[in-house]
């Protein structure tokens, strides 16, 4: 029988101190390693968030893109926020915006969209396996949410703006009023048909002109913008202006100032109304009542006490001339008289004859 010889190497005997200090090296090495891999997987998370939401604004500041358009350029950046596979769904009063590959999945994570307190759809995003979403995900959706808000915000108040200024051009282009507008120093920036028919001149003419040559008295001009100026807005202020032609025209000024941002005064925008054909009937109708009055002046003297002859019937006038009554009335009033003989006075006539 073969003898198996067995040698055993002696371990060196450790301190009791140094097997602990070997014992809590080793786990410190483990805890750094585990630390620096959740540090490396947190740079990953935040590093493709950060892509997310640079594709996301990328998408909103895209220029020329319209409100279709950037909605589904989010949905299609909002999969590489994720290390695994998902897919989105933006839903926004009925309409569906979806990422590449889209499928309905039961691990879904739903969140509210909203503009103005009012909710207007739903962001999903939907895990291809099941999956937990992390917290993180979870907030950097209540941000993308936020963002499509926003945006939908702002869509809005373009509608509304765009809609005001069709308003607006409309009611410029179409009103039989002149309206123009005026830089501060007088130079017309924008006037519509109205205005051109009005001074006669073409658009090409009046975009551009200095308004002071609108002014019959350019003086007036320096003492409207003192007015406006100082009160904010005029309205039925009376100014002389002349047209292309030299006509003058009395016109009614309905302006107010024109300010920027920062609450500095640019300009003046309002009305002109031409009432030259209204002065002119109006000076008329006061010609006409004077006259009128002056008649019935004259009527009402012969109400008064008339002095006249209780023999031949003569009138004494204001200046002590005696005149016969039918002269004396026909000065006095519309009358006019025709001469003829009663039925009695003709039958005396005759029968003197």
């Amino acid at each position: 029988m073969q003898r198996i010889s067995l040698f055993f190497q002696p371990v060196p005997f450790l301190p009791l101190e140094k097997g602990l200090e070997l014992i809590y090296t080793g786990c410190m090495v483990a805890d750094n390693q585990t630390r620096q891999e959740g540090m490396l997987e947190e740079l990953a998370r935040k590093n493709r968030e950060l892509e997310c939401l640079f594709a996301i604004s990328s998408a909103i500041e895209k220029r020329g893109a319209g409100f279709d358009e950037i909605i589904q350029d989010i949905a299609k950046a909002i999969p590489q926020a994720f290390p695994y596979r998902t897919g989105i769904r933006i839903t926004l009063y009925g309409r569906a915006y979806v990422s590449e590959g889209f499928e309905p999945t039961p691990w879904v994570l739903g969140l509210e969209l909203s503009a103005h307190c009012h909710a207007i759809g739903t962001l999903e995003v939907h895990a291809l396996e099941d999956r937990t979403f992390h917290p993180d995900e979870h907030r950097l959706l209540n941000v993308i949410a936020g963002r499509i808000g926003r945006v939908y915000a702002r869509r809005l108040a373009e509608e509304q703006l765009r809609e005001s200024e069709n308003r607006y051009r409309s009611l410029f282009e179409n009103t039989r009023d002149a309206i123009y507008i005026t830089t501060r120093d007088g130079i017309i920036i924008d006037a519509n048909q109205a205005t051109e028919e009005l001074f006669g001149y073409s658009r090409d003419e009046i975009i551009g002109m200095d308004v002071v040559r609108l002014y019959e008295q350019p003086q007036d001009r320096e003492t409207f913008q003192k007015i406006i100026e100082s009160c904010g807005a005029v309205q039925d202020y009376v100014v002389r202006l002349i047209k292309k032609n030299g006509s003058r025209m009395f016109c009614l000024y309905t302006f107010s100032v024109r300010k920027n941002e920062e609450g500095e005064i640019i300009g003046y925008q309002g009305i002109i109304r031409d009432i030259t054909e209204k002065r002119r009937m109006e000076s008329e109708r006061d010609q006409l009542i004077a006259e009128l009055q002056e008649a019935l002046e004259n009527i009402r003297t012969l109400k008064g006490l008339i002095p006249i002859c209780a023999s031949c019937k003569k009138i004494r006038d204001d200046q002590g001339f005696w005149n016969q009554l039918e002269i004396y009335i026909e000065q006095h009033s519309d009358a006019v008289f025709s001469h003829g003989l009663c039925p009695e006075c003709q039958k005396k006539f005759l029968e003197g004859e």
